[in-house]
């Protein structure tokens, strides 16, 4: 029994899709459309607008192309595959892809301006109207903009502003890029993720370009608030960008000798003391001062003061060293280094040549020796010398 019903349930589906099939309710037919059908370029510009020619459940189909109706003074041409041409062959449930390029007449000005392109054969007749505007022209405009308008740093820093220039203008333009900085700052300019240096940019009307000012200033420069001023120009526009930068305080270490002089003398075992001088020639007070000795194997260093809770910015500080060299060290020249830590990581170092001398008392003791034996021998030859 379910056997007879499957039979016959595949029966009405097949008889159901038959009908479907033979209903006119598909689309057919040849359909010329474009998806911009209105409008507006400037004045003295070619347009270009894509069009296509669209065969629905149709036999292939030969179709003349024309344009049936243009603006006076316009030369209208189609164009397939980049060139022109006068004809179309439509394949059943295909699209040719086609171009329509509108050229205007010399000093056109403002105004609305109708065309129409057609697809004929013995058959069929599809015409596509197409609406064209020449709008006024835009003001040139330039637009300058960056999201860190304000940069803080040390003078070693490396300051970079990021900004993006526009190009509102309704023509394309090459924009000059320049800086109004305080004196012996240097501003240059390269084009964002690139190295080349450069003082234009091309910028297409309507588009933006990113661009990188970075910023080379003084190593003695004073800590305090500066203004600048970047600039885009063209010859019929100009924009300014106001930023500002902010110099905070560095300290600048330096490690010498007493005089500048970077040698001493000592004895082995003995200790001997060593003038070492510190300055901070920068802009910042330098805090948390300590200082350390990296000394031969078997030497022992100490300071007074070990710590400095702070130099003041131009401040000069004496530090005495007692080095004290090992017992066994013979004569001969040794090198120390002396560094200087402070705080954030700022660290400063002298080498020191330290004379290792020998020791007055075996001098001392050697003169004794040889004077000894000297009494020795003339002792044996007075005594002896007669027989």
């Amino acid at each position: 029994m379910w056997r007879r019903v499957l039979i016959v349930t595949l029966l009405l589906g097949l008889s159901a899709a038959a009908g479907a099939a033979d209903q006119p309710g598909g689309i057919a037919g040849l359909f010329v459309t474009t998806k911009y059908p209105a409008m507006t370029v400037r004045a003295g510009e070619t347009a270009t607008i894509d069009f296509s020619v669209r065969n629905f459940k149709l036999p292939p189909q030969a179709l003349a192309l024309s344009v049936a109706q243009a603006a006076a003074g316009w030369k209208a041409t189609i164009l397939g595959g980049g060139q022109p041409v006068a004809a179309v062959e439509v394949a059943p449930d295909a699209e040719e892809r086609l171009q329509l390029r509108l050229e205007p007449p010399a000093g056109l000005g403002h105004g609305d301006y109708q065309f129409t392109v057609e697809a004929k054969n013995a058959k069929y007749d599809e015409k596509l109207p197409i609406a064209l505007t020449i709008g006024a022209e835009v003001p040139a405009k330039l637009k300058l903009t960056t999201n860190f308008p304000a940069l803080r740093g040390t003078a070693t820093t490396s300051f970079k502003y990021k900004m993006t220039v526009d190009n509102d203008s309704g023509r394309d333009a090459t924009v000059n890029l320049g800086a109004d900085a305080p004196k012996n700052f240097q501003v240059s300019f390269t084009e964002a993720y690139g190295t080349q240096q450069i003082t234009s940019i091309p910028i297409e009307a309507g588009k933006s370009k990113d661009v990188d000012a970075t910023l080379t200033i003084p190593h003695a420069v004073k800590a305090g608030d500066y203004k600048l001023v970047l600039d885009a120009k063209t010859a019929a526009a100009s924009a300014s960008l106001p930023v500002s930068l902010t110099i905070v305080g560095q300290p600048q270490l330096s490690v010498s000798g007493e005089g500048g002089r970077l040698s001493g003398e000592a004895y082995a075992g003995q200790a001997s003391q060593l003038t070492v001088v510190l300055r901070n020639d920068g802009s910042e007070a330098a805090r948390d001062i300590e200082l350390s000795a990296s000394t031969p194997e078997g030497w022992k260093s100490s300071f007074e003061p070990k710590r400095l809770a702070q130099l003041a910015a131009g401040a000069r500080q004496e530090v005495k060293a007692t080095l004290t060299p090992s017992d066994k060290a013979i004569a001969g020249d040794y090198q120390t280094t002396i560094r200087a830590s402070a705080a954030d990581g700022l660290s400063e170092s002298a080498n020191f040549r330290i004379t290792v001398l020998t020791s007055t008392l075996w001098g001392a003791v050697g003169i004794a020796i040889i004077a000894i034996a000297l009494l020795v021998v003339v002792f044996a030859v007075a005594r002896f010398g007669r027989r």
